[in-house]
């Protein structure tokens, strides 16, 4: 099995009840004054994060969603960065897109008046800084890891029908 590095990682966990019974009890866990997580649920979405006072600019969010037909729903959960730092990275993609063309642009009309072509270097310098920028995503990602593992294991430990926070059955030590 090979490791492909997404920008926003995914999975997929089964469900022991029926999909909304699920969300009912992910919407009652989270409005519980213990609840370790923060989050809300709408129709057969939610959205779970970090408590705000844990919370970092390298923070996950976890959007949920029910998939499958009725009687053999899943939960597939969907990480991605706090939107305004989705935003900045998406403004940054499309500002370094566009700088590279402008460049290139402006490069073939100087080349054509024969004042040089110099400019037409802007196109992978662009290129090569979009490339940097996924990779940071890739390092966030690398960072941000223990709180993806906090949430992904909230939510598939209620699908289990286990308590959050408690470890799965084939790990739980067993009574003399």
């Amino acid at each position: 099995m090979s490791f492909i590095p997404r920008m926003r990682p995914d999975f997929t966990a089964p469900l022991d009840t029926e999909g909304r019974d699920f969300l009912r009890l992910l919407q009652n866990r989270l409005s519980e004054p213990d609840c370790p997580l923060e989050g809300q649920v709408l129709g057969g979405h939610a959205s779970i994060r970090l408590p705000e006072s844990e919370r970092s600019m390298l923070s996950p969010y976890l959007e949920l969603e029910l998939v499958g037909e009725h009687g053999h729903e899943q939960v597939h959960g969907r990480f991605s960065p706090q939107p305004n730092v989705w935003t900045g990275f998406m403004a940054l993609f499309g500002t370094l897109a566009l700088l590279g063309l402008a460049g290139v642009i402006f490069g073939i009309s100087k080349m054509m008046l024969g004042e040089g072509w110099h400019w037409l270097l802007a196109g992978p310098v662009s290129v090569a800084l979009i490339a940097f920028v996924y990779g940071a995503a890739f390092i966030g990602q690398g960072l941000s890891t223990d709180d993806m593992f906090t949430l992904r294991s909230y939510v598939q430990a209620l699908a289990r029908g286990d308590e959050p926070g408690s470890s799965p059955p084939h790990l739980r030590s067993k009574p003399d």
